[in-house]
């Protein structure tokens, strides 16, 4: 009798009412789930699963509706293992179910040693597994300071878990793209959608916003998601949409707007739904609408620090803003400094994740987080965001993010640099490679490398050569390769994090770090460069990343500062100044034309965006620019086709001054079957030159299929019947300074 006892004794024994009233007959029992969060199990029992393994107690609080800051019942959950279990079934006991936890044991942690176990029952906890919580957010889940030795209970009532039940959903689906072949476009989910015309006030800024079709620029241009089908992506990576707090900023009214301080790794961010609860389904909507226009979805995701921070000292006493993982199993989530006194701080945040060692829970808790969004949400890649913090410390970090087969199809991308220095190697070296992983890594020195060009300051055509074939960098000239596959390398000219291509040559950096020059206030000269930028960007092998509006000359330049144009984070006003939100938020009347709104925007973004388009275009109409392997270099190419010894290699058919002077290189992208050959020619001269031999590398005519320096309607040919259509080169072309020429010959 005693097991079923304890199985199915009445709350009676095992849970107090919190509140005046009659109590309901609701039964708990201990469980056998082994999944962390809520789950549903047999007979409407519903089973709750956390970790604390340090945890001398651990309740579960069960509430009346999301703003209570009392619970209606609270129940004792059995420890198992490292873990606590408790399962509950009653009336009301089910999907929607709001409830939190609350955990007792030693308090280690103290103002001179913040580092350790943190246990305090004034503290109410949210669960880190959760698939849906009320907005988390600093006053809404604390009522004052947090201190850790506060004695009476401080929680506000908001940030609340709910019970969600995935499967009465439909699913998603996925969509299949080759690594080689993706075209990625960062995107911010509140910025992309604010001003669209045509959207009701309540879908602006919001997942639903992102889903509609027919939406318009002021000049009746396509805009919203029918704008990413016009221009070609073919993946949208989502800067975060996992619960975050917003009050993290560091200036009084500002909140923080990108998103990387997620308190939830289960949660769609609250913020973003047209309808306050609708969070979850209407991602899955939104991500089924991108599926249905075959773009990929990619998830900018955060597992490098949360959003707690780090503890801090107030008046002698410290305080943490634990809104779980903290107050749970902080010495088990979060790395200690070698002495085990405070944080580590490679993150800049006050609370790096630990990584180390085996079979930590916090490699669990990515896996888990990982796996839940590509098989529920249908996501099908994951960008990591300071992904450094996977290695720290660990020998298996291309390995033990890579072989979960639960999302063994996602492409994983990530940013591998923290504050703690670079991690070029940590996927191709050591034994790892391509061959026996799918990682890909940002390069923050395309970016830097390719800038330089567009200023005529490279100087360094061993290193342009490397960027263009796909290799990546990690030093100058021939430095060693940044990557084992060109698809491994993800190219970039401007993301979120720092300025947009348009300002990037609209101001001066002062201390170098971002590459970005003015253009001596020459708008035809930022015109030229803009467009010279671009054109590297879709000719270059591996996968290019665009940002949001910088294919018709998105700016951040009205910011206060040049600092917040270049780091705009915090611009979100929390009392709806446009002044602020403006800065982030994308401007459709560029795409017209029309910088009306945005004076330091170009009044050339539909040309801006006809030939991003039309480079898109030409990317994906043939492979040359997207190689699953290396291509093989030939030296001596012979002019005929009568053989294969061309077909997929690539030859630089002119080379200018050596290093030391701008780089003049014209390369020459042998077709494989079927395909014809591309001559691409990069002048980041500030003066004209000609390319002469043109006749050398083709029996046929070489057609100009783009000149970037022209204005619209003349710098693309974009016939489908090129070979009638486009223009004939010739013997030779002059290409202008600082821009670049594409032509096309079918070599017969």
């Amino acid at each position: 009798m005693g097991r079923n006892w304890v199985r199915r004794c009445l709350l009676a024994i095992f849970l107090t009412a919190a509140s005046a009233g009659p109590v309901h007959a609701l039964e708990s029992g201990s469980s056998e789930e082994t999944r962390y969060g809520a789950h549903f199990g047999d007979d409407g029992w519903v089973h709750f699963v956390v970790h604390a393994p340090e945890a001398t107690a651990v309740e579960l609080l069960l509430y009346p509706g999301p703003r209570a800051q009392a619970p209606r019942y609270r129940l004792g959950m059995i420890r198992s293992g490292d873990d606590w279990k408790v399962r509950v079934r009653g009336p009301r006991i089910g999907r929607g179910l709001f409830y939190m936890y609350q955990a007792n044991g030693l308090r280690r942690a103290s103002p001179e040693h913040p580092y350790g176990a943190l246990f305090n029952q004034a503290y109410v906890l949210n669960d880190p597994y959760a698939y849906r919580t009320d907005n988390v957010r600093y006053d809404t889940f604390f009522k004052d300071v947090p201190f850790t030795d506060m004695p009476g209970p401080v929680y506000a009532g908001g940030g609340k878990s709910m019970v969600y039940d995935h499967s009465r959903d439909p699913f998603p689906g996925h969509v299949q793209i080759r690594p080689e072949d993706l075209i990625v476009y960062e995107l911010h989910v509140q910025d992309y959608t604010a001003t669209l015309a045509g959207l009701p006030a309540s879908q602006r800024g919001t997942y639903r916003g992102l889903t509609r079709g027919g939406l318009k620029t002021p000049a009746g241009l396509s805009a919203g998601i029918d704008h990413l089908v016009d221009l070609g992506v073919n993946a949208v990576e989502l800067m975060p949409v996992m619960e975050y707090d917003e009050q993290t900023g560091n200036e009084a009214g500002r909140l923080n707007h990108w998103g990387y301080m997620t308190t939830n790794f289960f949660a769609p961010e609250a913020r973003y739904a047209s309808r306050p609860g609708r969070q979850v389904i209407e991602l899955k909507q939104l991500v089924r609408a991108l599926h249905e226009r075959g773009i990929a979805v990619f998830m900018d995701v955060v597992y490098n620090h949360s959003g707690e921070q780090g503890p801090w000292v107030a008046n002698g006493r410290l305080a943490a803003k634990c809104f779980n993982l903290m107050c749970l199993a902080a010495d088990r989530i979060y790395r200690g400094t070698p002495d085990k006194r405070h944080y580590m701080n490679n993150t800049g945040t006050g609370n790096d994740l630990d990584f180390s060692g085996g079979q930590r829970f916090s490699k669990q808790l990515v896996r888990d987080s990982l796996a839940m969004w590509h098989q529920v949400y249908g996501i099908d890649g994951f960008r990591f965001d300071l992904a450094r913090i996977l290695a720290e410390g660990s020998d298996d970090a291309a390995d033990w993010v890579d072989n979960d087969p639960r999302y063994a199809a996602a492409h994983l991308h990530a940013e591998p640099w923290d504050m703690g220095g670079q991690w070029w190697d940590f996927m191709d070296s050591g034994g790892w490679s391509a061959d026996n992983n799918r990682w890909a890594k940002w390069l923050g020195r395309y970016r830097d490398k390719v800038r330089r060009f567009s200023q005529s300051a490279l100087k360094d055509p061993a290193t342009f050569k490397q960027l263009i074939e796909g290799y990546g960098a990690v030093g100058d000239g021939n430095g060693p390769a940044a990557s084992s596959r060109p698809w491994r390398s993800i190219n970039l000219v401007a993301v979120h994090d720092g300025y947009t291509l348009r300002d990037c040559t609209w101001f001066n950096d002062s201390d170098g770090s971002q590459n970005c020059w003015d253009s001596n206030q020459d708008e035809n000269l930022r015109r030229q460069r803009e467009k010279l930028l671009l054109g590297i960007l879709f000719t270059s092998q591996g996968i290019p990343v665009l940002l949001q509006g910088d294919e018709f000359g998105q700016t951040k330049a009205g910011a206060v500062s040049q600092e917040g144009a270049r780091n705009s984070y915090n611009y979100e006003s929390s009392t709806g100044d446009l002044t602020v939100n403006r800065v982030n938020w994308i401007d459709w009347r560029l795409k017209d034309g029309d910088n009306s709104v945005s004076p330091t925007g170009p009044r050339y973004g539909g040309e801006l965006f006809r030939w991003t388009r039309g480079l898109i275009s030409l990317r994906k109409q043939w492979g040359h620019f997207r190689r699953s392997e290396f291509a093989r270099y030939v030296r001596e190419a012979p002019d005929d086709r009568s053989g294969p010894s061309n077909d997929g290699g690539y030859t630089y058919s002119w080379e200018g001054p050596p290093s030391g002077e701008p780089s003049q290189l014209a390369v020459v992208w042998w077709g494989k079957a079927g395909e014809p050959d591309l001559m691409v020619i990069y002048n980041e001269r500030w003066e004209p030159f000609t390319v002469n031999n043109l006749r050398d590398w083709s029996q046929g005519n070489w057609k100009i299929l783009a000149r970037s320096w022209l204005a619209s309607g003349d710098d693309l040919c974009a016939s489908a019947d090129w070979a009638k259509s486009c223009p004939d080169a010739g013997e030779l072309i002059t290409v202008a300074a600082r821009s670049m020429a594409i032509l096309v010959s079918d070599n017969n």
